[in-house]
């Protein structure tokens, strides 16, 4: 034990109100001076600031000076000074230890005014138990956190702290039905029902809580998140489809599709539904990225190669650049072991590669997946060139980046192969000019250079047979035929693509045309012959046979048969009009002047107006210069009905003709 003096020299550094009533204890115990402990505790009072100086001024008094009634009177005082529940809880504690039951609980009601959040009630109905252990108090306590419950969270919150502190379900089963009628969100059901399970176990209660958001919800993402709850809390696999079925028929989206797909995989654990909902997804992609997400996600997710290699040629087709395009054959090389389709990418990727590192590559992996070996052959070729070659690559490379048409292209190719001879990137320039070409020209000029460039018939004869689907016309199909003569020299296809067309014939017209076709490309005289035979027989008209008559001279000299066909004009013609057309196509065609003499008397035969008469006699004058014939015609015109009405040019055309200006005379008198 200290002595006085001891005692004495302590009180002298005493700067706080703990030490003061610290010293006080131990003067009380040492020397018992009453009056020296009352002195010591009030200056301690002094140096009060904090609940927790009067919490220590009330143990003082209530052990040092044995004086209840003051020790109450700081703890009274020390109220003034709490600030939180925790400096409340405090002075209760005191209290309860000086046997000041009553103060004790004022002090807890007290510290209720301090509690925000409902956290906080609990935390002091707790400490009211451990403090007071008045169960009563406790309850009154935690009911008044129920008036600070607004959101499903704060709820959850209340029947947390009702289990913790009292482990009374029925309580915590009313808090989650008044949670339930916050409930607003899905992330409110689905919070609610884990809530239910980690304090509860309670499945029905989960389960009705689930049952309402599923009668609520319906955007298909928030319908996902609760079949995701009713698996991994209730472990209700089907109800938990029949919500996933529910919410695959209320997205639209490609994304929301993929994330559906994701949860019924990983959480469901059912594979077949998840490619039936990726295959939905796939419908509505068509980008790069979200393509090739997708792709991975149902190797890893499906394990269905089959539809994964599908979804990764899609994702190829729409690849920005060749690089990408050849990242995406090495996963299928890898990742689903579709070597075939993956070489099928790296072919396009070999076409798209413009950049030097792009091509080089692409050329890695052809030589590291291929075994075709003249693929692999050319891919090493270009690399050797391009390296030999280095300036003149990068301006084909440029030629090639800017070239917008395939004309541009395939003249870039021919321009390779003289420059380089390296077939295989010619090659590839030809299949993109192929694609790019719009007009016949540009790609009878593609044909041209593959096959006299690349030597490929089966490849010429493909880029001439979609060439002649697209014909419309007779000049359109004699310019393919020329291409198929100049490079393939293929008369037996020349001939069946005529004979295609023969079938199609339908006019007099027609055969003609198809007719001087045959004869100029094939020159084959006995088909010529029947095409021209079956225009005849479809001709009717004075036209039609003056046409055919000039096609049957020029393309078989026949000049008997086309005389024949004049004839059958001649028998069509009845006025100076028609004759006028006859004659001149006859002199033109078959120079035989008998015969269009023949022609001239048989117009005369049936000429019966003064018109007619006239021309008659100027023809046979300008043509065979027989005065005599030519004056009897005049004298019929001078004798027809209407001569009076024609007297005029028919002196005119005596005067000027015949040189008999009497006889014209005579009629001008008339």
């Amino acid at each position: 034990m200290a002595t006085k003096e001891e005692l004495e020299e302590k009180e002298e550094s005493c700067d706080s109100t703990q030490s003061y009533v610290d010293l006080a204890k131990e003067v009380a115990e040492s020397i018992g001076d009453q009056e020296w402990v009352s002195r010591l505790i009030d200056e301690g009072a002094d140096w009060a600031e904090f609940a927790d100086d009067f919490a220590a001024l009330a143990d003082g008094a209530a052990t040092a000076l044995k004086d209840k009634e003051k020790a109450k009177t700081f703890l009274t005082q020390g109220k003034d000074y709490c600030t939180n529940m925790q400096e409340f809880l405090g002075l209760a504690k005191s209290a309860q230890e000086m046997g000041e039951a009553e103060a004790a609980k004022e002090l807890c009601a007290s510290a209720r005014e301090k509690c925000l959040k409902v956290k906080d009630f609990f935390d002091l109905a707790k400490s009211v138990v451990d403090v007071l252990s008045d169960d009563q108090l406790a309850r009154e306590t935690a009911e008044q956190a129920q008036e600070k419950c607004q959101s499903v969270a704060d709820f959850q919150d209340f029947a947390a702290g009702v289990m913790n502190a009292f482990d009374d379900a029925d309580w915590a089963r009313k808090v989650y039905d008044q949670a339930l009628q916050s409930c607003q969100k899905v992330d409110d059901y689905v919070s609610l029902a884990k809530a239910v399970m980690e304090t509860l176990s309670d499945r029905e209660l989960a389960r009705s809580i689930c049952k309402k958001a599923e009668e609520g919800l319906e955007a298909g993402t928030d319908l996902m998140k609760l079949a995701e709850v009713l698996v991994q809390e209730l472990d209700d696999r089907d109800q938990a489809k029949a919500v996933y079925d529910k919410a695959r028929g209320s997205i639209e989206s490609g994304k929301d599709f993929m994330a559906l797909a994701g949860s019924v995989a990983n959480v469901l654990e059912d594979k077949e539904l998840a490619l039936t909902i990726y295959k939905e997804a796939e419908s509505r992609f068509d980008k790069y990225a979200e393509t090739l997400e997708l792709a991975k996600a149902v190797v890893k997710d499906t394990g269905d190669l089959a539809f994964a290699g599908q979804v990764y040629r899609k994702a190829a087709d729409s690849a920005p650049d060749a690089a990408k395009r050849v990242d995406i054959a090495v996963s299928v090389a890898e990742e689903i072991q579709d070597k075939p389709t993956a070489l099928e990418i790296l072919r396009q990727a070999e076409l798209q590669a413009e950049k030097p590192d792009e091509f080089k590559k692409a050329a890695e992996a052809i030589v590291k997946y291929a075994d075709d070996e003249k693929w692999v052959a050319d891919i090493q070729l270009q690399l050797t060139k391009r390296e030999e070659n280095p300036s003149l690559y990068e301006d084909f490379i440029r030629r090639e980046r800017e070239a917008e048409t395939g004309a541009v292209l395939s003249n870039l190719g021919h321009d390779v192969m003289r420059g380089t001879e390296d077939a295989p990137y010619a090659r590839k320039l030809y299949t993109k000019a192929e694609q790019l070409c719009r007009f016949f020209p540009e790609t009878l000029d593609l044909a041209a250079n593959v096959y006299a460039d690349l030597g490929d018939e089966e490849w010429t004869r493909k880029i001439y047979e979609k060439l002649l689907e697209g014909c419309t016309s007779y000049s359109e199909y004699t310019m393919v035929v020329e291409g198929i003569l100049e490079t393939l020299r293929d008369k037996d296809w020349v001939r069946r693509i005529y004979k295609d067309l023969e079938g199609g014939c339908q006019s007099a017209t027609d055969f003609i045309k198809l007719a001087r076709i045959v004869d100029a490309k094939l020159g084959d005289e006995e088909w010529t012959r029947q095409l021209l035979s079956a225009a005849e027989e479809k001709t009717g008209d004075l036209g039609g046979f003056t046409v055919l008559a000039r096609a049957v001279q020029l393309t078989l000299g026949d000049a008997a048969w086309a005389e024949s066909l004049f004839t059958k004009a001649e028998e069509r013609c009845s006025d100076r009009y028609a004759y006028r057309q006859l004659i001149t196509a006859a002199l033109e065609q078959t120079q035989n002047v008998d015969f269009v003499r023949g022609l001239h008397q048989e117009a005369e035969k049936k000429f019966g107006n003064a018109l007619d008469w006239i021309y008659l006699a100027e023809s046979i004058l300008r043509h065979f210069s027989d005065r005599e014939w030519a004056r009897r015609v005049y004298q019929k015109a001078e004798k027809a009905d209407d001569a009076r009405k024609f007297g005029y040019p028919l002196a005119v055309s005596i005067a000027n003709r015949l040189d008999d200006r009497p006889w014209a005379g005579k009629i001008f008198a008339r």
